[in-house]
């Protein structure tokens, strides 16, 4: 017998034990579900929604009983309950972070922008950034018919600005997949899908074709169905819609089905990908298939046994598996009179051969939970489905009570699940399926699997963490990092910190506001997150992160003359946890000509100045840090070098081979000055620009060639007046091989602290204590500057596992346009009012600006801001055309209007059209 989880005895889960191999269908063949996100009545995310399945909640909102109109079939009168599964607040949208201005955000239906929200939240909860990976995305879905549209068009005398062509884009099941595409930056097939009830899974099953056919690597699939306001099913006596308001699946009872509002979306990639990518994968399709009733049913909107089987036996053929094997079927299970019956006698035709009935297999429907979501209903049901295998467990189906007696369950190898029961692990992976079947004849089946175990990750090479967080605004980076902090203590403490940065670093879109925190274990992250009196601290950028140059500055007074003085050397730590670093000093050991294999000679802190050794050391230290910067991605666009600085520099640019730069160092270093003999190399054009710091110019074309020029520069005094000027350009950031810290460091700790000034190069100190800690730091605060960082190269090739971290905490403000009889919204006042009576003076600007403000919906927009960035596009740009020809007696057109991107920019237009 199989337990269940509150301990009491259950009937065995079919397919826990077989004699079949455990994942015999080759990985070629398979998909993992890799992230899953939705919105549904009761649950704003994966994680609610399994504690209310678990749990048994039921999420339908009820209304006071009403009369029945009519009588019943059975000849009796009664009341009909209204119920509902709703969402909270579904009209409510960030519509900032996907840059829309807020006239656009009213005028898009919430069905499309709920979707394009929970299809950025599954690709964050898959840790998949489009915008930084290699592979190619798809998204399959589709939506219902919702009468947002109609409210627009009956309101349109109230919003004279609105167009048929907004209204269709904005409400249309047609673009809301395209829409997210475009949002989203996905560039594989982008298909919509409509087949009613069974859209969600069909969707599905379109994805998995296209990955193994190639056409994509990642594929998003779902659907939605959102009315706003919330849609008023209608009851007939003898209808689909039940008249308790209950969803009593399979029940004796059942009298019809209850609607809901629902969005689900999965992410799919082959097995195989999912596995070397280190992808967490939540489950496996093994197996779908789709097909049609055809006329084989006494009606178009009735369903047919013989259509629902023969798709269940041909996705168990793709699958490759026999019906044995599957120990839990999520059905359709709407609970009408009609489709129960009809649906478990087809299940149980596609089960005979190989389902005894001593080895029952548990089906159970999420309609009982949330109600029938309409074409997300498949999705829901996969969700379910999905985390019932995750966690080993499946979920009770509610209302069940007393066998639907149209059905003879005593002989049928089903038993309807009415608690939460365990799923233990057996000799094959559990299995289970999940039909959804549209009104129209459109069936969809899919075998799902358990995930394959997961192999050890390997211990990080690192000894501390560098975590990440950007977001668009400080509110919500604020959000985000103690929504981290709550994973950290609740959620994530078996997972290996190294990989909760990982994912971090790589599975989240970089945004424009960034903090980030250095730790050496999750507890020290936790602490670090909880608030500022704590020994790491969260470091939080003073501005948005920029696309800044960095500069290299290799300082000259590295070795030092005094006697017995010690000098700046390589880093032990740094050398035994980092392989770049280790083989920058190692080469730079080797072309030192030293003998012996200690390295004890240039590393740590006993090499003493006016030695050999300091001064190679001193190199070393400096050409490899630059070398690992290099290697993390960063690189500079300038070299800034000084004194005997130059040399280090003069290899890292590739002026010099290592070989003859350490050896004229050496040289340098005794004799004072390199001659003519000591000068005998070719030169190449270095890489990058060099500054050398006691002429503070770059060198021209032909001193970059000349020896001399390079050995003269190095005999010239070190100066800061190079390095401070370009520290105090914001375009820049300079980077000091000879100190823990950039030279330009805007940044300062805790959000709401004072920003401190920028470093002068006498603060930052030196190399001598520096660990993976301080490297780590100074990586950090680049990233947090804009530099792109080579994120696996930092975790030195090791592969690395996503994890489950808390997705974008989105500023959700209410964007609706409401029935005829209530206030249409402010982005909706009269499109005239900014037009100046005829014989007005008229000031450009002012009038520009309110044109801005009314064609993109804002109460006022500043002289300097960005078209583009405010959500503007060549369809709101036309329109804008349209009112400045409007406001004056100039010929702008369209692309005036996208090149002059800044109010002041086209007043700027508009005037001189007006001088003329």
């Amino acid at each position: 017998m199989v337990t269940s989880i509150e301990g009491e005895q259950a009937a065995p889960v079919r397919g826990a034990h077989t004699s079949r191999a455990p994942h015999e269908h080759g990985p070629g063949r398979q998909v993992a579900i890799i992230g899953m996100a939705c919105r549904l009545p009761g649950a704003p995310d994966p994680e609610t929604f399994w504690t209310n399945l678990r749990e048994g909640v039921e999420s339908i909102t009820r209304r006071d009983p009403e009369p029945v109109p009519g009588v019943r079939a059975d000849g009796t009168t009664g009341h009909y309950t209204p119920g509902r599964g709703l969402l909270k607040d579904p009209e409510w949208f960030d519509a900032g972070h996907f840059g829309y201005p807020p006239r656009e955000a009213r005028l898009i239906s919430p069905q499309h922008r709920l979707f394009l929200e929970c299809a950025a939240d599954a690709l964050a909860d898959a840790g998949q950034d489009p915008a930084r990976s290699r592979h190619t995305f798809g998204i399959f879905g589709g939506g219902t018919d919702i009468g947002y549209a109609q409210t627009l068009r009956e309101r349109r005398h109230e919003l004279p600005a609105v167009t048929d062509w907004e209204i269709l884009l904005g409400s249309a099941p047609d673009f809301m997949v395209t829409r997210a595409a475009y949002k989203l930056g996905l560039t594989g097939p982008a298909v919509t899908v409509q087949t009613a009830c069974s859209t969600a899974l069909v969707a599905v099953h379109t994805a998995v074709r296209s990955l193994l056919t190639g056409e994509c690597d990642v594929a998003l699939a779902g659907a939605a169905a959102v009315h706003v306001p919330a849609k008023e099913s209608q009851y007939t006596p003898g209808g689909i819609i039940s008249a308790q308001g209950k969803c009593r699946a399979f029940d004796a009872d059942a009298d019809g089905t209850v609607g809901g509002d629902g969005v689900g979306i999965v992410v799919l990639k082959r097995l195989a990908d999912a596995q070397a990518d280190g992808d967490r994968i939540l489950a496996v399709v093994r197996g779908s298939a789709v097909n049609n009733d055809g006329a084989d049913r006494v009606g178009y909107t009735a369903p047919s046994v013989t259509g629902q089987s023969a798709v269940i036996r041909a996705a168990h053929r793709d699958a490759e598996i026999d019906a044995a094997g599957i120990g839990y079927v999520e059905a359709h299970g709407t609970a009408t009179p009609l489709g129960d019956p009809i649906e478990l006698t087809a299940l149980s035709e596609a089960f005979a051969k190989d389902a005894p009935q001593a080895d029952r297999c548990l089906i159970g429907s999420v309609k009982t939970n949330i109600g029938h979501v309409d074409a997300a209903a498949g999705a829901a049901g996969l969700i379910k489905t999905v985390l019932a295998l995750h966690h080993g467990a499946i979920p009770p189906s509610l209302h069940f009570e007393r066998p639907n007696p149209q059905f003879d369950f005593a002989s049928a190898p089903f038993r309807v699940v009415t608690d939460l029961t365990g799923w233990p692990a057996g000799d094959i992976p559990r299995r289970a399926a999940v039909s959804a079947f549209g009104i129209g004849g459109t069936n969809a089946h899919v075998v799902v699997e358990e995930a394959p175990p997961k192999p050890d990750a390997a211990p990080s090479t690192l000894t501390d963490h560098l975590l990440v967080l950007s977001a668009d605004t400080p509110t919500a980076l604020t959000v985000a990092a103690s929504r981290l902090a709550e994973r950290l203590r609740t959620g994530a403490g078996d997972a290996a910190l190294a990989d909760i940065a990982w994912t971090l670093q790589t599975g989240r879109r970089e945004r424009e506001r960034r903090a980030y925190l250095v730790a050496h274990d999750t507890a020290d992250a936790t602490a670090a997150l909880a608030g500022p009196h704590t020994p790491r601290l969260v470091v939080t950028a003073d501005d948005t992160a920029a696309d800044r140059e960095i500069v290299f500055r290799f300082r000259g007074a590295s070795a030092g003359p005094a006697s017995g003085a010690r000098v700046v050397a390589p880093s032990p730590e740094r050398y035994a946890a980092e392989p770049t670093y280790r083989a920058a000093v190692d080469a730079c050991r080797a072309a030192s000509g030293f003998a012996g294999d200690a390295h004890d000679d240039i590393l740590g802190a006993d090499v003493r100045a006016g030695t050999p050794q300091a001064v190679v050391a001193a190199f070393a230290q400096a050409y490899a840090r630059a070398m690992t910067w290099i290697d993390l991605g960063i690189r500079p666009r300038t070299v800034l070098c000084g004194g005997a600085g130059v040399w280090p520099a003069a290899a890292v640019v590739k002026s010099l081979p290592l070989l003859e730069a350490v050896h004229l160092a050496l040289v340098h270093s005794r004799t004072g000055r390199v001659t003519d003999q000591d000068a005998e190399w070719r030169l190449m054009s270095p890489k990058v620009p060099v500054i050398f710091t006691g002429l503070d110019r770059p060198f021209t074309d032909a001193e970059a060639k000349d020896p001399q020029a390079w050995a003269a520069a190095a005999e010239e005094a070190d100066s800061d007046n190079a390095a401070l000027v370009l520290v105090a350009d914001p375009a820049h950031l300079v980077l000091d091989t000879c100190a823990r810290l950039p030279l330009s460091d805007p940044v300062r700790t805790q959000p709401g602290d004072a920003p401190e000034d920028p470093l002068p190069p006498a603060a930052l100190g030196d190399d001598r204590h520096e660990s993976v800690a301080d490297a780590l730091d100074t990586l950090g605060r680049l990233w947090l500057g804009g530099a792109a960082v080579s994120w696996g190269r930092l975790h030195n090739g090791q592969q690395r596992s996503l994890v489950p971290l808390p997705t974008y905490p989105y500023e959700r403000e209410p964007f609706l346009v409401e029935p005829a009889g209530q206030p249409a919204g402010p982005a909706f006042a009269d499109d005239r009012s900014a037009e100046p009576p005829s014989d007005a003076p008229r000031e450009v600007l002012p009038v520009l600006l309110s044109l801005y403000a009314e064609v993109l919906g804002f109460a006022e927009v500043s002289a300097t801001d960005d078209f583009f960035d405010l959500g503007g596009d060549s369809l709101l740009a036309a329109r804008l055309t349209e009112r400045i020809r409007q406001a004056f007696p100039v010929d702008v057109d369209v692309l005036t209007v996208i090149e002059a991107a800044q109010p002041v920019e086209l007043a700027a237009v508009v005037e001189q059209l007006l001088a003329s």
